[in-house]
């Protein structure tokens, strides 16, 4: 059975994917795809963590830490991305 905090984050996230997604569109960022992947990964992350109680425990525990990594993967790469992006414009303030 899955916890319910388990069900309570999963639940969140997909309440919060609207304000994702409007915040997504409005913001500027190099190689931008790569949020949208990471959050991506990590709601389904989420739902697989909940969906492993019911079907397929071995598989879907598979996929819930591939994704965390998919997930992380993404978010490191946008963060090097941005900070290099940030150094390159030489802007001391931001």
């Amino acid at each position: 059975m899955a916890q319910q905090s388990e069900i309570i984050s999963l639940v969140l996230a997909i309440a919060l994917v609207p304000v994702v997604v409007w915040t997504y569109r409005r913001i500027s960022l190099p190689r931008k795809p790569l949020l949208a992947v990471g959050l991506s990964a990590i709601l389904g992350a989420y739902a697989a963590t909940v969906f492993e109680s019911f079907v397929a425990p071995d598989l879907l525990n598979n996929l819930e830490h591939l994704l965390y990594a998919v997930g992380g993967a993404c978010f490191a790469t946008l963060g090097v991305t941005v900070l290099y992006a940030h150094a390159d414009t030489g802007d001391e303030d931001a």
